[in-house]
């Protein structure tokens, strides 16, 4: 499965949690669902592109240095991941902004 895949399955996951928020009976069936969302958002969007980020971050630090060319390589990633995270919104939230 694509890296993409994975991004927009998170989303609609989270959608789908934040809906069950939404219907909730209870102020503590509310709560405990946002929390959920949240997490569930943390793990299924943002997790993957922290691990491409310390990997980055590992490989650099092999030698001991970080060289210019290995920061540019990080920034690279960080700017890659949250564009794809951006790309991957859905249009509903690209539209408010």
């Amino acid at each position: 499965m694509v890296l993409d895949d994975r991004v927009m399955y998170g989303l609609i996951g989270t959608a789908v949690s934040a809906t069950g928020a939404g219907l909730s009976v209870t102020e503590i069936q509310a709560i405990v669902s946002i929390v959920v969302t949240i997490a569930g958002f943390i793990i299924s969007v943002l997790i993957p592109v922290i691990i491409k980020i310390v990997k980055k971050i590992k490989e650099a630090k092999k030698d001991g240095v970080i060289t210019d060319e290995e920061k540019e390589e990080i920034i690279d990633t960080i700017s890659d991941g949250v564009k794809e995270i951006k790309d991957n919104l859905p249009k509903e939230n690209k539209e408010n902004k």
